[in-house]
């Protein structure tokens, strides 16, 4: 019994020393996304901003993008080469809880498709099925004007 004892208490406080001893990460940098998907940048060398993509003037629809909670459109307006407006023109509302998620992520995410001046912007937690079929649909929208 007393081998038993002095064995839990030995491995108590091993785990212990481990947990207080061990090396603190680092956190993570976040990196431009254009640079992080294609690996062009080592982390120590400064990242070269990517040219920024001229749209022609004009709007367009994007594509029925369909989620598991409903479809998603958008329609986009570029003026002077730069995205001006995103117009969420369909989203998932076949309950009260898909139309109280996807509105405040579709405001979210027009501001940081205006923000980014692309569609290359984070999904809306909470709201990613949403947030994914705004995004295919602007992105094929964005393609029109390019």
């Amino acid at each position: 019994m007393k081998r038993l004892a002095l064995l839990l208490a030995a491995t108590a406080a091993v785990i212990i020393l481990v947990v207080i001893l061990r090396p603190q990460d680092k956190p993570l940098q976040r990196r431009p996304a254009a640079i992080a998907s294609t690996g062009a940048s080592a982390p120590n060398e400064p990242a070269a901003s990517p040219a920024p993509r001229v749209y022609r003037p004009g709007s367009a629809v994007g594509v029925l993008a369909h989620t598991d909670y409903g479809d998603v459109r958008v329609r986009v307006v570029v003026a002077r080469g730069r995205i001006v407006r995103v117009d969420a023109l369909e989203l998932p509302h076949g309950n009260p809880m898909d139309t109280e998620l996807s509105r405040p992520a579709a405001r979210t995410l027009e501001r940081a498709v205006l923000d980014a001046q692309s569609a290359d912007v984070d999904v809306v937690s909470g709201a990613t099925y949403t947030s994914t079929g705004y995004l295919k649909s602007l992105q094929a929208a964005l393609d029109q004007l390019s």
